[in-house]
């Protein structure tokens, strides 16, 4: 055989093994870990109910846990498609669910307030870090554009219009979280149309079983 055709095919196939191991190994072990992430949260938001802390019937309560629900059924198409197509949409999105939430959360005690906040911060953290975790092209923006932004700054140093002093790790991390930033302000439009969604599930779920309450009643 032709060692050059020998290449292609083992090119070829080394592709492919690689794609397989990807789309039915990894990434649905990505998805698995994410919805374990949620499920321990979800536990955390209801032992902080049976805590006393919140009340169940709450609305910072019972909202947040249909966010956490929503994301959990949701994780599987958590992706850069999704995001872009959430990117495009977000003038039309439904923030004000998210909104109202985080609104209900100032009637609550300081103390039960910033548990429950800091249970939201985990879910969205965890929610971000799988969307960047699993895209190449993400992480490849990322880095591209911070390697712009450190050449940028080198050639003002050489030039004398910046001092070496600036350069330290600190002010990298905060390059990074600036480039992250975008991503996770479109991951809190997505949380929005999730809880949305979640909110308009169960109203139908809710109707659906008072018409077959009433109509159980009528047939008696």
């Amino acid at each position: 055989m032709n060692p050059i055709v020998y290449e292609q095919i083992m090119s070829l196939f080394g592709l492919t093994a690689l794609w397989a191991f990807w789309y039915y190994l990894w990434k649905p072990q990505r998805v698995d870990i994410l919805r374990q992430k949620l499920f321990a949260l979800r536990t955390d938001l209801f032992e902080l109910g049976a805590s006393g802390a919140v009340p169940f019937n709450h609305p910072a309560y019972t909202q947040l846990r249909l966010l956490i629900n929503g994301i959990i059924r949701f994780a599987h198409r958590a992706n850069v498609p999704a995001l872009v197509v959430t990117a495009a949409q977000s003038r039309n999105a439904p923030s004000n669910a998210l909104a109202a939430w985080k609104k209900s959360t100032e009637s609550l005690p300081e103390d039960a307030r910033r548990r429950i906040l800091e249970i939201h911060s985990n879910v969205s953290e965890s929610f971000v870090r799988h969307i960047f975790g699993g895209s190449v092209i993400l992480l490849s923006y990322v880095f591209l554009r911070v390697c712009f932004s450190i050449a940028k700054s080198c050639v003002l140093l050489l030039l004398g219009k910046r001092d070496i002093s600036t350069f330290t790790i600190a002010r990298a991390r905060i390059k990074v979280d600036r480039e992250t930033v975008h991503v996770a302000s479109t991951a809190k439009v997505i949380e929005a149309r999730v809880l949305h969604d979640e909110q308009r599930r169960v109203g139908i779920e809710e109707q659906q079983k008072a018409r077959v309450k009433r109509e159980h009643a009528y047939a008696h």
